[in-house]
Parts: C-alpha cells; structure tokens; sequence
C-alpha cells in the first residue's frame, strides 16, 4: 500500500519548516549574544572610567587605582574579541562567551545575595548548631547503626531497615539542629502571645514527621508516598508561614517593593536572568560549533575547577600583588600610600662593615686599611666599647669578626631587628632539620618491625602533628616554667640522685627556659621538633614500607649484618623520602611563626626568640608599617625559594638517580 504523496509533502515541510526555525533560532541568539558582549565591554569601559576619576580610591594611592582600572578594562577586550570571534562563527568566541557569561552570572548572584542579606545566614546556621550541639550526638549514632547493618547479609531484611533507621537519624538531627530552637521560643510564645503560633508549630513538627516517615520507608516507587511527601512539604510551609519563620522570604519580596528607590535587586536579577539563561544556551550549542567530546570534558574540567581559580585569585593572588605594589610604598595605618621605589628594600638588605683600630676610636674606611695599622684593643674591650663607635649614622652593629691579633671587623645593619632575626631564623632551621629527621628515621625503623601494639604507637607518635600549636605551646610553657616546670623539676632531681649517690656537688643548673638568651631559641626548637617529628616518622614508614623485602634477602644470602643493610640498603632506598622530608622541613623552619608568637604571650618577645615571620608580622600589625613589612615578605619569599632551590640543585639529582 503506497502511502498518500500529499501527507508526504506536508510532512516534508513541516520537517524543513522546523530545521530552519532551529537554525533561525540559533542565528538569533548568537547575534543577541553578540550584542549583550558589546553591551558588556561599554559597561566595563564606564566602570573603568569612574575608578579612573577617583582621587582617593580607599586611600590606597593612584597606582592601585591605575591596576584596578587596568583589570576592570580586561573583561571589555575579552567581550569584543568574544563577539569578533562569535561574529566569524570561531569556536573560540563560544568558550570566551561562556567564561563571560558565567563570570557575570555569579558576580550578579552574589551581589544579589548581598542585597538580600544570604550571608548573614552562616552566621545564623553556625549559632543554629552551637545551640543545638547536643543533637550533633544524632551523627554517630546514626553512623554506628549503619556501620552495624553494613555487616549484615545483603539479602537480610534487617539490614535494609537499619539502613533506613540510620539515614532517618541522620535527617533528624540536621532538622533538628538548624531548627530546634525557633520551634522551641515559638511553642514558648505560642502559649503566651497568639493562637496562630501554636497552630504553626504543630503543622511544622507534622510536616516534619511527614517527611521523616517518608525518608525512612524508601522502597519502589508508589504514588500514594509521593503524594504523602508533597502534602508534609506543604503541611511545612504552611506552619511556617503561621509561625512567621519565613521572613527571610518577606524580606526578599520587600526588596524589590520599589524599583524606582532602589533598582540594585532589580538590575542585579535581570542580569542573574540574562547571564544564566545566555549561558545555558551557548552551553548546549557545542554541535553547532563543531565540539569534540575532548573538548566537551576540557571546559566541565575546567568548570569544576573554576571555585577554586576564583577562591586562589580572590584571596591569594589579589592579596599577593597588593603586597608587592604596597612594598615599593611607604604605606602606614590611616594614611595613603606613596611611591618610594626601592627605598624599604633598600633599608633592609643595607649593610655597612668598618674596622676597628686602637689609635683611632673612628671607624677606618675598609679599602683605607694597610697593614701598618696595629689596633691594640683586645676582644672584650672592641665588643663592649668601640663596635657601635665606629658604625655610621642609622647602623646597628650586628657582630665583629676577628681577622688578626688586634684588627677585627664590624659588621652593621640599618634595620638591625631584621638581620637579627634572619639570624635565628637560619639557626632554628639548622637545628630543627636534625633533630626532627634523624629521630624519625629511628622511629620509623621500630614502627616498620611487628611489635605489638605497633599500630597504637604510629597514632600516638603522629598526634602532635594535628594537635593545634596553641594548645601545645601553652603546655610547653608549663613544662618550661623554671619554678613549677617538670623539666626543670626532673633536671633537679637528677642532680640530687647524682650528689647523693656519688658523693658530687653539682650545682642544679635552673634554666631559664623562656628568658635565658642562650637557651630561648633551643626551647622553640624543642617543641617544633617534637611537633614535626611523627610526621617525618610517618613519611620514613611508608618510604620503608615500599622497600622491595628481596633487596634484604639478597643482603644477607652476601652476609651482610644488620648495620651493613641499614647503610647499603635502606638508606639509598630511602633517598628521594629523605629528600622530601629535608625540603618540607627547611621550609616549615624558615616559615617558622606559630612557635614564638604562642609560646611568649608578652610582647615584645625576647630578641634571641625573634623569627624572621615573627618580626614580618610585628611591622605590619604592631607598629602599622605596612608597606615596610611588605617589602620584609618579598624579601623573605626570595630568600626561601633561593634556599630551596640550591637544596633542590644539590640533592634531588643524588637522591632520585642514586
């Protein structure tokens, strides 16, 4: 039976009819794309021209308002080059497009947010949960019946039900915890103030039941649940209208009571429309541009990893470059800031050496100095006396070196607090990196053999990793206390059973842990150490856990002893783990801060007690010199990574070819 050539006709037109609408469709919506990119670049060149006008700009000078008008010009080009590219059909002009579109969506968004107050909700959801701790109890319990029904048979019933129970649980208690407390001073003043308060808490806690019931009974789909669900959800809406819990949703409607006061929610949503909506079509629009599936899983990666681009650009790198223009800046509290180019590096890395001559107290310019000069001051008298005599104008002595019996050398600094503490800086580092890796590759090996309760002594040797440095410090301080300190307390009574038994009399030292200007920095090293240690210990454990057991076997089949394994065998294996652990803790030392900053609460902190963060961290919010401290960052930045990278020049090449 043939079919009817006219039905064929119709048919065939319709088809085409709805091709070319699809295709006009498209047509449009690139052409409005492009137009809304050129409106966007004429937005961005207007905002741009506001910042540029501004005299003051938050008081951070006119070279951040030049950036700052310099970025916000960046989205235009990018929108111009977009609607170039969209105009000649390029696929480029597409991803352009969509990096705009979503830019633009979630700066609207969170600008309507703003408006709206969203933020303030995490303030209070975190008084929500601290109020309503005792229910977080819900989280454990419901895990622990999970893990229970987990080691059931899959096929038992019961298994399935204390599933469900656990999932309930755990419902109940987030309910419970961002909740509990309005239904609670609600019910309170449902009895004192209206009628209709009551009447909402009872809706509100059936539909809560509700919608427990219907978690807990998952099982194949059945209408009736559904509609059972749909009507507990009302049932919730309904009581918290009576109950007046939905005023953030009044205040949002409030918003945008007038538009002709205040148009911000307005234009703010209009453009939360409009950059969704051009962005979600543009996204769907890949076959008309020729994608491929590579490139298809390129922008979702990409779109996965844009929080974390817009979290490290907004708080990291923006902070990053304000730093670094505010180094070449006299920048201060309260004031704005003015360019002095490298006048705070130049302070800083400022050193002057002179020598020292008992015929003249004054200094002798270096290259002036022949060896007809006999200086007769001995070493106490030069330390004491004629070191800062013989520095110029602004120069501190930082130390003299001894060069001949009677000639020494003076080395000076402007900012003297700085090389000072650069200096114990380097000495903790030095210090640190031994006592924190030698004890842990002992450790390591203990915990890698089959003792008993080996597993317990891993977690244990592993806690002061993750235990806050605060907490610890304020015990250390205990422990360093010189009067009621168990060190001090041990110290004393070995001595006593060293007199007593041996017939000595040897002085207890009393050491003055805290304030003693030899011993100071040893007492931050100790509690960095122990600090560091387990987590060093438990790098060398899983690098000995990867050590082939035939490399062993075949040492002793050539009869070597338990040392001779250690030195051939284990300790080239363990090359590239030494190497990391070197690394991570030369730079953990360098950045040292926490330490000092918790362990001596009165401020200023003794000098010998002085790291280089610490003393960064004391110009800029100690005594406000912002721009100063900027410049101290930069120039410890440039010290670490030089550092690190002449260990990684000297070792990695040993460490991972030997």
């Amino acid at each position: 039976m043939q079919a009817n050539p006219s039905l064929s006709k119709v048919a065939d037109r319709i088809a085409l009819s709805w091709r070319w609408t699809i295709r006009n469709e498209r047509e449009v919506f690139i052409n409005f794309n492009i137009v809304w990119n050129l409106i966007i670049a004429l937005g961005c060149v207007y905002l741009a021209r506001l910042i540029s006008i501004q005299e003051d700009f938050g008081g951070l000078g006119n070279s951040v308002r030049f950036y700052v008008t310099a970025f916000t010009l960046f989205p235009s080009v990018l929108a111009v080059i977009s609607s170039i590219l969209l105009y000649l059909r390029h696929p480029i002009g597409r991803y352009l497009s969509l990096v705009i579109q979503f830019v633009g969506l979630l700066l609207a968004a969170v600008g309507l947010f703003h408006v709206w107050g969203a933020f303030l909700g995490f303030e209070t959801t975190v008084d929500s949960i601290m109020r309503n701790a005792r229910f977080l109890l819900g989280f454990p319990i419901a895990y622990a019946i999970y893990w229970v029904s987990s080691q059931l048979h899959e096929d038992s019933p019961l298994r399935a039900w204390l599933m469900k129970i656990a999932f309930a649980i755990g419902v109940w208690s987030v309910l419970l915890i961002l909740t509990w407390h309005h239904v609670f001073n609600l019910i309170v003043n449902g009895f004192t103030t209206t009628q209709d308060s009551l009447i909402g808490i009872v809706l509100v806690l059936a539909g809560f039941s509700g919608v427990g019931f219907y978690i807990s009974s998952f099982g194949e789909y059945n209408w009736k649940r559904s509609a059972f669900f749909l009507l507990s959800v009302v049932t919730i809406l309904f009581g918290m209208l009576h109950t007046q819990m939905l005023g953030a949703l009044n205040d949002i409607l409030q918003s945008f009571n007038d538009p002709f006061e205040n148009a911000t929610p307005w234009f703010l949503l209009l453009g939360v429309l409009i950059f969704g909506t051009l962005g979600l079509r543009m996204l769907y629009m890949g076959q008309y541009f020729g994608e491929t599936p590579d490139e298809n899983a390129a922008w979702q990666g990409w779109l996965l990893l844009s929080p974390n681009i817009f979290g490290f650009m907004l708080f990291f790198a923006g902070p990053l470059l304000l730093s670094f223009y505010l180094s070449f800046s006299d920048s201060t509290a309260g004031a704005t800031p003015n360019d002095i180019g490298l006048e705070n590096y130049r302070k800083i890395l400022s050193l002057e050496t002179q020598w020292l001559d008992q015929r003249n107290y004054n200094a002798i310019p270096l290259l002036q100095l022949t060896q007809s000069s006999t200086p007769a001051l001995d070493h106490l008298s030069v330390v004491r006396r004629s070191a800062q005599s013989v520095m110029s104008f602004g120069y501190r002595p930082l130390g003299t070196i001894h060069l001949g019996e009677n000639v020494r050398l003076v080395i000076g600094a402007k900012d003297y607090r700085f090389w000072i503490s650069l200096r114990n800086t380097l000495m903790f580092c030095m210090l640190l990196v031994p006592l924190s890796t030698i004890p842990a590759i002992g450790l390591a090996l203990i915990l890698n053999s089959k003792l008993p309760g080996v597993k317990f002594f891993r977690a244990m040797y592993f806690l002061p990793s993750v235990a806050a440095v605060v907490g610890t410090a304020l015990i250390w301080r205990w422990l360093y206390d010189p009067t009621i300190g168990f060190f001090n307390y041990f110290i004393s009574e070995f001595v006593d059973f060293i007199n007593s038994t041996f017939g000595t009399s040897i002085q207890d030292p009393a050491i003055q842990w805290l304030t003693g200007p030899g011993v100071v920095l040893f007492s931050i090293v100790f509690l960095a150490a122990w600090q560091v240690v387990g987590f060093n210990t438990v790098l060398f454990l899983a690098g000995l856990q990867g050590i082939p057991k035939s490399l062993y076997e075949a040492a002793q089949i050539d009869g070597a002893n338990r040392w001779q394994q250690f030195t051939n065998v284990t300790m080239p294996m363990l090359a590239p783990t030494t190497f990391f652990v070197v690394i991570t803790t030369i730079i953990t030392g360098l950045q040292v801060f926490n330490e000092p900053y918790a362990l001596f609460p009165s401020r200023p902190i003794p000098e010998n007690a002085t790291t280089a963060v610490f003393y960064l961290y004391t110009s800029g919010f100690q005594d406000f010199q912002f721009g100063y401290a900027s410049a101290v960052a930069w120039v410890l930045f440039f010290i670490i990574f030089g550092i690190t990278l002449l260990q990684f020049r000297l070792s990695r090449s040993e460490a991972y070819e030997s």
